[in-house]
């Protein structure tokens, strides 16, 4: 199997933390360059969109969701479990991931709209960026009332899911490049943060420092109105 990926990038990460977290070796990495000329010639054909990760398998699929990569090698590789072992567990889970999926797509419209990082690429909004950015700390409250309902120290109980593998590249990515803390009150996912933050899966990457002067201080550009 072959992953393409851009090492540090938000949903990539998703899928090098758990690849840690659950042992699979024997993937060939392939990274790409983001300060290069995006897309590079090599994802020309492997997808429309020019995004990673892309996951080709070993039967030649290509697989171009991070989401959808994480339930393939779940799949793939079932233990130790990361999915939950009970109808009950996948649930919960399953909850936490659209939670923390949908935390990260306003994440990105609120980078896209105010970031100088994105200013020459598109049009900028101020009004659009300050609603994902309020739709983004309301995801993350959502999440850290789920957090609170379970007890263990990851976020679904007494062992690693997807769930944490998904929030912490999320979370990690926003605090990191663009200097976005946790919204205010959210006491249970800081704990957890500080808590998976140490644990080798969660090392940071190197983040292209380029790319991080020009992200860092997005809540000053265009803060929350709930912060």
């Amino acid at each position: 199997m072959k992953l393409y990926e851009l090492e540090w990038g938000l949903y990539p990460r998703r899928v090098g933390i758990y690849l840690a977290e659950k042992g699979i070796t024997g993937i060939e990495r392939i990274a790409f360059d983001a300060l290069a000329a995006w897309p590079p010639p090599e994802l020309a054909g492997l997808g429309p969109l020019g995004t990673v990760p892309i996951l080709e398998t070993q039967e030649g699929t290509l697989i171009r969701s991070s989401i959808a990569i994480l339930d393939y090698l779940e799949e793939r590789f079932p233990s130790p479990d990361m999915a939950g072992a009970t109808p009950e567990e996948r649930a919960r889970i399953r909850e936490m991931l659209s939670v923390i999926d949908e935390a990260a797509m306003q994440f990105g419209i609120w980078c896209h709209k105010a970031s100088p990082l994105f200013a020459k690429g598109e049009r900028q909004s101020r009004e659009a960026a300050t609603f994902a950015a309020d739709a983004y700390y309301g995801r993350l409250r959502m999440l850290d009332l789920l957090a609170q309902e379970n007890e263990g120290p990851f976020l679904s109980g007494a062992q690693p899911t997807i769930a944490d593998c998904v929030t912490m590249a999320t979370l990690q990515f926003a605090k990191h490049v663009y200097g976005v803390p946790l919204p205010e009150g959210c006491d249970a996912l800081a704990e957890w943060y500080a808590f998976f933050a140490e644990r080798p899966s969660a090392a940071l990457p190197t983040y292209p420092e380029p790319v991080v002067k020009l992200a860092h201080g997005l809540p000053a550009l265009c803060p929350p109105t709930c912060p």
